[in-house]
């Protein structure tokens, strides 16, 4: 009557002790035999023999197949059927094999699966008090077997019953086990996500405001120090030789053209690297390579249209768009190869990084995640629109186009 979800040591303990009692209870009832004397001398032989085959068909049947006892009907049907006629045989030769018999009522649950366990006790019960030479016929052997067999059902149900709820309390500990061990590593999962994103959301607004610096450097300082100087030139170039301001013209001009190359220093210092470099076509090749050198996943760079030199922040901001586009295939999508295509048009620049992943549906494309849209604020803060396309299984398309207008030079 072990558990079947017990653990393994603990059910081959308890299936132990139940397979262990025919054999106990043989040895006690020989014993009595012996001590009661009440067996002819030409039934010593039979007594011995059937001894011998109940052990042996207990053994075979229960002892070497354990994986049988409550769930193959067929051989347990067989085993108990045999052990309750050699045992009630054994009951006729002798009044003092009777709790040899007695194992049947308990053996009934060890073997039988399910309810086939109360027709093995009603087998017991109807054999000892219809079988011949067993029990008296009277009724109150008739009243104390029945009895007997009631309640070996009844503790046979309440030790089922008992096992039962044990293992739905096992397993239902077991799920909340589980449960917390999932629920364990969704935090350490969200809270790695969240130090990623903190990570990048400083990165990103690091990045922004040396874009925005840089932006400001440019469009002001050394914008308004180019002025300056081409005044001072002007001015330099309408004076008379010799005239006594030419040398403090002359000055302030160096003076303006130094602090411009130091401006201009300054903006290339606070731009990515790659841009300091390059223009954005070449600086995109450089991540391109970089990327497939580091990640290991092939990346097809397409550049079309006539390269033109772009403002700095919109520059800066394709640039780190193709960064972060790359960084998400690599993380999420699963892909074999990935394309990125700059094209350059005449009123706008646009950016496309496809990928052949698994890709998202329609509820996660619309939903995003934090990377999405610190790009898509970083786009739009230089008046450009970020669109995400994907089908699960079809890939996903991520397109960045940025308006030109006036600001091209």
């Amino acid at each position: 009557m072990a558990d079947a979800a017990m653990p393994p040591v603990r059910a081959r303990q308890v299936n132990g002790i139940w397979l262990a009692l025919p054999y106990a209870l043989l040895v006690v009832s020989s014993a009595l035999s012996r001590t009661a004397g009440d067996l002819a001398r030409d039934e010593v032989p039979w007594v011995l023999a059937l001894g011998v085959a109940v052990a042996g068909w207990h053994t075979w049947w229960a002892v070497l197949h354990p994986g049988w006892l409550e769930r193959a009907l067929a051989p347990m049907a067989a085993y108990f059927t045999g052990l309750v006629l050699l045992t009630a045989v054994m009951f006729h030769l002798s009044f003092t094999f009777f709790p040899l018999y007695l194992v049947c009522f308990a053996m009934a649950f060890v073997a039988l699966p399910g309810r086939w366990a109360y027709a093995g006790v009603s087998l017991t019960t109807a054999l000892a008090l219809l079988g011949p030479g067993l029990l008296t016929r009277s009724a109150q052997n008739a009243v104390v077997t029945l009895a007997g067999g009631a309640l070996a059902a009844a503790a046979g149900w309440s030790i089922r019953a008992l096992e039962t709820e044990t293992r739905q309390r096992r397993e239902a500990m077991a799920e909340l086990t589980r449960t917390q061990a999932e629920l364990e590593r969704a935090l350490a999962q969200n809270l790695a996500l969240r130090d990623r994103l903190v990570v990048e959301a400083r990165q990103a607004g690091v990045a922004a405001e040396r874009t925005r610096l840089a932006g400001e450097i440019h469009d002001t300082l050394a914008g308004g120090l180019a002025g300056v100087l081409s005044q001072l030139e002007a001015i330099d170039a309408q004076l008379e030789p010799g005239h006594g301001l030419h040398g403090r013209v002359q000055a302030a001009a160096a003076v303006a053209r130094e602090t411009l190359r130091e401006a201009r220093r300054s903006v290339r210092e606070l731009r990515p690297g790659q841009l300091d470099r390059a223009p954005l076509g070449r600086a995109l090749a450089e991540v391109v390579r970089g990327f497939e050198r580091t990640r290991g996943l092939p990346v097809v760079l397409h550049v079309s249209g006539t390269e033109m030199t772009l403002p700095a922040p919109v520059e800066d901001t394709v640039l780190r768009a193709a960064q972060e586009a790359l960084t998400n295939i690599d993380r999420h999508a699963r892909a074999s190869t990935a394309h990125v295509t700059l094209t350059y048009l005449e009123e706008a620049v646009a950016l496309d990084v496809a990928d052949d992943g698994h890709g998202v549906d329609g509820a996660a494309t619309a939903g995003g995640g934090q990377g999405l849209a610190i790009m898509t604020e970083r786009v739009e803060a230089v008046g450009g629109r970020v669109d995400l396309g994907s089908e699960p299984g079809r890939g996903t398309t991520l397109t960045i186009t940025v308006p030109l207008g006036e600001a091209r030079h």
